[in-house]
Parts: structure tokens; C-alpha cells; sequence
């Protein structure tokens, strides 16, 4: 498993300043002025993107309650753009903006505020393009320095937006917590081509998308830790695949999560058709499930499963409780595969599995045994809905004292996670 690594020597500088003001001290002051600053929309400026294109790195963009018809670009390092109240400070891209919020810049933080409608995303921090639009060809972007490093995105709603909800893409040194996502044909959190990827996701809710949770080649210390995944087609699924850099996935921990009915008809059909599954290891490589609570899945409670030209290896399921599950535990390596590819399953509360006596055929720790050929025959889905159709949430809980709270850039290092503190959650 990827330790958290130190940033890269080019942006040692303004990864190691973690910016903290009061905001009582903070500034209100011209451009001139050496100090830190609150910039206020639409008390000083009148739009959002008018606050960020006048703000310098430390600044807060901080945003008053109303209902803003802009796609914001942040491409100046060390921002931060919070709402006053998360659920009246609302980015509302009326289905013809394309993003609600795109990060092209280091550092910068995304709080307490709603994005809905977009053509295509939420929230994007997007690591494959330069703060000034462009992209160099021979660079193979999230890995090593070519990668966005340092974001953080807390306190945000995102629904019904065209493609996903909040959008990590080559970046690095994440912290996505306190999200609500919904109504998102793709998925409401989105994690992809990094490595490392160094991303916390907890403490958050993902439902009534297509994907829950989604990490297609994200590698190395990635956490998606105590989160509910509910009513979604498919729950969570760190996955292989040839349509971005940096295959195979590798090392994704999934801890303490509350993962249910994952199997509801009402929501956006997932491209290829797959439906009611709960947790889905689709290719990836030695990732860690670990205490989840899974259950009410219509094909499967927790698979390893093959996807594409990618067959899983040396994933470790353990300690997890399934219930209410047409199947509980899965591996289903490709076709010509008659061994365990040294996927291990153990301790875990279950009924069910394919092939049976999992835990005795796959034991752990992982090793290459035999296990013959294994077949298992997905479930035909229903039909979707259109994602604009996914009803609206309630109102969520706002970040406590946001007009007052001290603010502080993404660091590039994500919080640790002592995962032999996670526990299996109650139901």
C-alpha cells in the first residue's frame, strides 16, 4: 500500500504554505495590498468568476447566498471559494453551462455550496490542462509531476448534473469530505488517472446516481472511508480500463462504509447495462475491502470481477458483513483463468458466494491456487431514467460558521487514516 508522498521539488514552495487567516484579520483591501483577502460576491464583485479572476493565492472568494448562472474557472494556485450557505449558494448551470467549477490551479479549495444542472460536472479539478488552456502532448498526465497537487473539496452539494458530481481527473493530494451527490449519469465522485492518486473520500453520501463511487486507474493511497453508497445502479467500483493512462488500478483501500440497494431502477442506466451490485473490483489490483456493511444487491454484494482485458489480482476482501444480497461474494476471473490470481477473502459475515466456500478456496493472505473455471451470468437491467429527472435533495448540513471560519489552501497531503479504527457500521 502507497504511503502519502512529499510534493515534487518544482512545487515545493507553495505545497509546503498552508495558508491559515482569521477572518476578522483578513483584508477587505485593494489589489495592491500585501495582504490576504476577502474577495465578497456580489458585494465587491458582481459575479463569481469576477472575484476569482481579481484574486490572488491565499485569497477566500467568499460568496453570499443567491443563485448564480456561470461556469466558474479557478486556474490562480491557492484559492479558496466557499458559500455562505451551502444550500443557498447555488452555481445553476440550467442544463447549457458545461462545468460548474473548473480547478486547472494547485491548491485550491471548493466549500460549502451547491452545483447543479451542468452539461457535464459539478466540481472538475482537472490536472491534464494547464492553467493557461493548454496540454503538452508527451506528458502522461497524474503521474509523478505531471498532475494537479493539492485540492479539497468539503461541504458541497452536486445533483443532476450531465456527467459527475465531483470530478478529480490526474490530480493529486485530494481531500473530497462532507459531499452529498446525486442525479449524475456517470457517478456523483469521481477519481481518475493518478498515480499516486494520495486522495481522502469520507464522510460523505453518494445516491440515485449510475455509479456511486468511480476510480478507473487510480492508484496509490487512495481512501474511500466511512461514506454511505445507496440507491445508486451500481455502489463503488475501483476499475481497470484502456480509455485512460495509467492502467492497471492499483492499491484503493475501502473502509467503514455503509453500502445499500444499490439496485434501484429509478436512476440513470450505467453505459454498459451493469446493475445491483454493491461494491465492484472491476480489474484492479491489490486493493483492501475492508469492514463495509453491504447488503440489499441484487447481482452481487461485493465482486472481484474481471472488466475488459483487466483481471483482478491480489485484492484482499476481509471483515466485511453482507446481508440481503442475491450473492454476497464474487470472483470472477477472464474465462481462460482457473486459479485465484491471489485474491483472498476472510472473515467475512456472509450466505452466499461464487465459487462456493470462497473463504476456503481463496484464503488469505493471497497466494495462486487453483479454484477451476468459475462462471457467473449478470442480471438483465432494467431500464433507466434521465438524470435530469432524479428528484432534487433535501437541504444538507452546512459548514459551521462558514462567514467567519478561518480558511486555508488544499495541501498537497492529504490526512492520514488509521484504518484499525474504522469499524463496520451499524445498518
Amino acid at each position: 500500500m502507497s504511503r502519502f508522498l512529499s510534493s515534487v521539488a518544482k512545487h515545493l514552495l507553495t505545497a509546503l504554505t498552508v495558508l491559515v487567516v482569521p477572518a476578522a484579520l483578513a483584508t477587505c483591501g485593494a489589489d495592491d495590498s500585501d495582504e490576504v483577502t476577502i474577495r465578497r460576491v456580489p458585494e465587491q464583485y458582481a459575479t463569481i468568476q469576477d472575484a476569482v479572476d481579481a484574486a490572488r493565492s491565499g485569497d477566500l472568494v467568499l460568496v453570499s447566498p443567491g443563485e448564480y448562472h456561470e461556469a466558474v474557472r479557478i486556474d490562480t494556485e491557492g484559492i479558496v471559494l466557499r458559500g455562505t450557505d451551502r444550500n443557498q449558494v447555488v452555481l445553476d448551470g440550467e442544463d447549457r453551462l458545461a462545468n460548474g467549477i473548473t480547478v486547472t490551479a494547485d491548491g485550491v479549495a471548493i466549500e460549502n455550496l451547491t452545483a447543479r444542472r451542468y452539461q457535464q460536472n459539478g466540481v472538475l479539478f482537472d490536472g491534464a490542462t494547464e492553467p493557461d488552456g493548454s496540454r503538452d502532448p508527451e506528458a502522461v498526465y497524474g503521474s509523478g509531476t505531471d498532475a494537479l497537487l493539492g485540492y479539497r473539496v468539503s461541504w458541497v452539494t452536486a445533483h443532476n448534473n450531465g456527467l459527475y458530481g465531483v470530478y478529480s481527473f490526474a490530480s493529486r493530494g485530494g481531500l473530497i469530505e462532507h459531499v452529498y451527490v446525486s442525479g449524475h449519469p456517470d457517478s456523483g465522485i469521481y477519481v481518475g488517472q493518478c498515480k499516486p492518486c494520495d486522495v481522502v473520500v469520507r464522510d460523505s453520501v453518494a445516491e440515485h446516481n449510475a455509479i456511486g463511487y468511480y476510480g478507473t486507474n487510480a492508484s496509490g493511497g487512495v481512501y474511500v472511508i466511512e461514506s454511505v453508497f445507496a440507491h445508486n445502479r451500481l455502489g463503488m467500483t475501483p476499475n481497470s480500463q484502456k480509455m485512460e493512462l495509467l492502467a492497471p488500478q492499483v492499491e484503493t483501500v475501502i473502509a467503514g462504509n455503509l453500502v445499500v440497494d444499490n439496485a434501484d431502477p429509478d436512476t440513470p442506466e450505467i453505459a454498459d447495462g451493469f446493475f445491483g451490485g454493491g461494491i465492484a473490483i472491476g480489474g484492479g489490483i491489490s486493493n483492501t475491502v475492508v469492514r463495509n456493511r453491504v447488503s440489499g444487491h441484487s447481482a452481487f454484494g461485493i465482486g472481484v470481477v474481471r472488466l475488459g482485458i483487466f483481471t483482478p489480482e491480489g485484492n484482499t476482501v476481509e471483515g466485511n458483513v453482507l446481508e440481503d444480497n442475491a450473492l454476497d461474494l464474487l470472483y470472477l476471473p477472464d474465462a481462460t483463468i482457473d486459479h485465484s490470481g491471489a485474491n483472498c477473502f476472510a472473515g467475512n459475515t456472509f450466505r452466499t458466494s461464487v465459487p462456493d466456500a470462497i473463504e476456503d478456496l481463496l484464503t488469505c493472505p493471497g497466494v495462486q491456487t487453483p479454484v477451476g473455471p468459475v462462471t457467473w451470468e449478470q442480471p438483465p437491467p432494467p431500464e433507466g431514467i434521465d438524470y435530469r429527472d432524479v428528484p432534487a435533495p433535501g437541504e444538507q448540513p452546512t459548514m459551521p460558521d462558514a462567514a467567519t471560519a478561518p480558511w486555508a489552501r488544499a495541501s498537497t497531503t492529504p490526512p492520514a487514516v488509521d484504518l484499525a479504527s474504522i469499524r463496520v457500521p451499524p445498518r
